[in-house]
């Protein structure tokens, strides 16, 4: 089925349902990422809006890796702006805080560099192979592995006092 006809044939109510569905899993990962999360919802819910909009564009394979695709990315689009925000600002650690997740694992897991976490959090939390990974973020599937790593190594060091 070409891309057209998978298209035509995705009915837009069926759709935001499936989207409807996958949205918490959604928002909890998103959470991970961004720190917050009622942010984390909102960026859920413009990734859904987005998705639906450009339903035309899906290939009709896996609708939790297109859905996820375009959370992370809104999630590093405004980490980004948020970096930008407080370079603006001359401020060095903006606050943020996430009740819902343990301190020290939240706060080692937001010292990692943005790429190593969303890797991270897309293979352990949703199972995505590194190749499927390095699709979603635009890198290369050796790429991604040497983020995992370094994020495991440094969550490990971080957690239980050790060496990296």
């Amino acid at each position: 089925m070409t891309e057209t006809a998978v298209a035509r044939s995705i009915d837009a109510d069926q759709f935001a349902e499936v989207l409807e569905a996958l949205r918490p899993g959604l928002v909890r990962r998103l959470t991970l990422v961004v720190g917050d999360r009622d942010e984390a919802e909102d960026l859920a819910q413009e990734a859904c809006i987005r998705a639906l909009r450009y339903r035309y564009r899906f290939d009709g394979r896996d609708p939790a890796a297109w859905l996820s695709v375009i959370g992370m990315r809104l999630s590093l689009n405004e980490l980004r702006r948020r970096r930008r925000v407080v370079a603006a600002l001359g401020r060095r650690n903006p606050p943020a805080s996430i009740p819902s997740v343990e301190g020290a694992l939240w706060d080692s897991l937001r010292a990692l560099e943005r790429r190593e976490r969303a890797a991270l959090l897309l293979s352990v939390l949703d199972g995505y192979s590194y190749a499927e990974i390095g699709a979603m973020l635009g890198a290369r599937e050796g790429t991604v592995g040497s983020w995992i790593s370094r994020a495991k190594a440094r969550l490990r060091a971080d957690l239980t006092g050790g060496e990296r």
